[in-house]
Formats: C-alpha cells, sequence, structure tokens
C-alpha cells in the first residue's frame, strides 16, 4: 500500500500541475529562504535563521507572484514550493499542518470571487476524475476509498458563507462560538458532516485573514468581511484558501501596517538585531505597486497533503 501512496502522489501533482498548464497558467518555483514578505503567513509559527541578516523559510510566495504578475504582464501564474510551520518543537503535525508541506499557489489577473470559486472547483475535480480513471484501470485506491471519492466528487461543492456555518454550528450543535471566532479543524467536519458534502465557505471576517484580502463592499461595518474562500474537503478540512486581492492602496496600507501579522513580524526583528523598522521597508515594494495602479486579481494556495488525505479518506494528515 506504501506504493500506491506514492504513485497516488505524484498522479495528484501531475494532475493539478496538468490543469493548470491547460489553463494558460506559467509556473516557476521560488527560493525557500526569504525575508518578512515571505514569512507572513503564520508568523508566530515562523521559522527563522541565525544569520546576520533577517531570514526565515519562506511560507507562501504569494505575494512574489502578485508582483510577477503585474510588473510583467503575465496574466496567471502558478508556484509549488515548500511551506514551513513551525507549528511546534517536536515536528510533529498538529492536525491542521505539518512543518514542511508542499504548496500550490496560483494568481490571477482581472478576475473575482466567481472565478475563483470556479479555478478551484474545476482544479479539484480534475485530481478527483484523473483519480479516479486511474484506479479504475490500475486499483491505486481500495474499492471503498475509490467509492467514497466518487461519491463526493458526484456531490460537488456546497458554497456557503461563514455567517451561515457559525449559525449551524450554534442552532444545529448548540456550540458556543461566537462571530468572528475562527474554525477549528471538528468545526469544519461538523459542517461537512451536517451538508453531507464538501464545502466552500466564503466571506470570512476581516479580523482572522490575511491583510490583502479585498474588503466586502457595502456590508455590514459591524461584521466586516474579506472576499474569500476556504474550500473545506471531508476527513482533511481546508485543503485550499483563497482570496480576491485587495486592490486600494490605503486599504492595503493601512491593514497591513496596523494588524497582526506586521506587529509580531516586528518583535522577530526586535529580537534578531533590535531594527524593526528595516520589516515595514520590505513591504513597500509591494505596496508601491499599487499606488495609483488599480489591479483586480485572485488567487489560492493548494495543501497536496490535505488533498491526498481526503482522497485516502484517513484520519492522519499525509505527509507530502
Amino acid at each position: 500500500m506504501y506504493k500506491n501512496t506514492i504513485i497516488l502522489k505524484g498522479l495528484i501533482y501531475q494532475a493539478a500541475l496538468e490543469f493548470l498548464w491547460n489553463e494558460g497558467f506559467i509556473g516557476i518555483p521560488y527560493q525557500g529562504i526569504t525575508n518578512a514578505t515571505g514569512s507572513c503567513e503564520a508568523v508566530s509559527n515562523v521559522f527563522t535563521l541565525k544569520e546576520d541578516r533577517f531570514e526565515t523559510l519562506s511560507q507562501t510566495v504569494q505575494l512574489h507572484l502578485e508582483r510577477d504578475i503585474i510588473l510583467n504582464g503575465l496574466p496567471r501564474m502558478f508556484s509549488t514550493n515548500r511551506s514551513y510551520r513551525r507549528d511546534n518543537k517536536n515536528w510533529q503535525s498538529d492536525g491542521r499542518h505539518l512543518n514542511d508541506f508542499e504548496l500550490l499557489e496560483t494568481e490571477a489577473l482581472d478576475t473575482d470571487l466567481d472565478w475563483l470559486l470556479k479555478h478551484c472547483r474545476d482544479l479539484l475535480n480534475h485530481i478527483f476524475t484523473t483519480t479516479l480513471n486511474v484506479s479504475s484501470k490500475y486499483g491505486l485506491l481500495t474499492p471503498q476509498q475509490h467509492h467514497n471519492l466518487y461519491i463526493y466528487y458526484e456531490k460537488g461543492f456546497k458554497v456557503i458563507t461563514y455567517t451561515e456555518a457559525i449559525e449551524v454550528l450554534q442552532k444545529e450543535y448548540k456550540l458556543n462560538i461566537n462571530w468572528g471566532d475562527d474554525l477549528k479543524s471538528d468545526h469544519e467536519q461538523m459542517l461537512v458532516n451536517y451538508y453531507d458534502s464538501n464545502l466552500m465557505i466564503t466571506h470570512y471576517p476581516e479580523l482572522i485573514k490575511f491583510f490583502n484580502m479585498k474588503l466586502t463592499r457595502d456590508c455590514n461595518p459591524e461584521q466586516q468581511t474579506c472576499d474569500c474562500v476556504d474550500v473545506i474537503l471531508k476527513y482533511s478540512g481546508e485543503s485550499i484558501g483563497g482570496s480576491v486581492r485587495e486592490y486600494d492602496y490605503d486599504i492595503l496600507k493601512k491593514r497591513l501596517y496596523e494588524g497582526t501579522m506586521i506587529k509580531q513580524l516586528r518583535e522577530l526583528k526586535t529580537a534578531h538585531d533590535g531594527k524593526p523598522e528595516e520589516v515595514d521597508q520590505m513591504f513597500e515594494e509591494y505596496l508601491d505597486l499599487f499606488k495609483n495602479n488599480i489591479v483586480e486579481r485572485s488567487g489560492m494556495g493548494l495543501g497536496f497533503g490535505r488533498v491526498t488525505q481526503f482522497i485516502l479518506g484517513s484520519n492522519e494528515i499525509i505527509a507530502f
């Protein structure tokens, strides 16, 4: 069975890249050692290097992809890179992330949330149908795994908002959870079971999401949300996280410099060399892209290990 898992990983990886190339995406890798701009996905869990310069192991190449599609006029790009999360000191999974995993990230110009939902759905369905076809010929999956994958593929993805998710957890499961709280792994599986389907949960609160996710216009200011989506799969939970990117320079700058992420990075820089102000300078090149320049775009990140976990029907995240 170990051999089959190796083959399955290769098949999933190949299917994902095949889909993106066919959709006109240009794919390139990026460096794994970066500065603050590549370590801003989960700053509290970043690996810092003991070097003179402030450098970390990369968690995301999102900002680099955004820079390159804008500066080079390339409408669609993707990259697969290692993402490093210091979730615990024993190098074990916390159920949400491995410490070191392969992450697929995409960015596309002139796109909105509707496009992003279709992009995520089409990518996953291509992976699922490719796996089902190969499994039918070569017995890559067990009969139960094949059946489960087919059933959930046929059911498709139920699209709900974060607000609707909170209401279900409060009313149907009687949980003490409030609007604004982040969803945990067990919450995600409750929702998948309730809807009996894989999910796309949209419009999470601004305060629990990345600084450059586009703020939802014309929403209740007391419940400000972002135009974003988390794709939740049976067993594995969040397998894709994506959003429309904010294009308003003033909003971007305000959310960046007043957010928790930049404060955490400044603390790390202070501990490193006592020069926290240099963190702000690292983001100036990115912010400058949007000075008097409205660029509509969106993108997402897919964890290969999570997708593999779903296909195998495993309760443990799969190293990938």
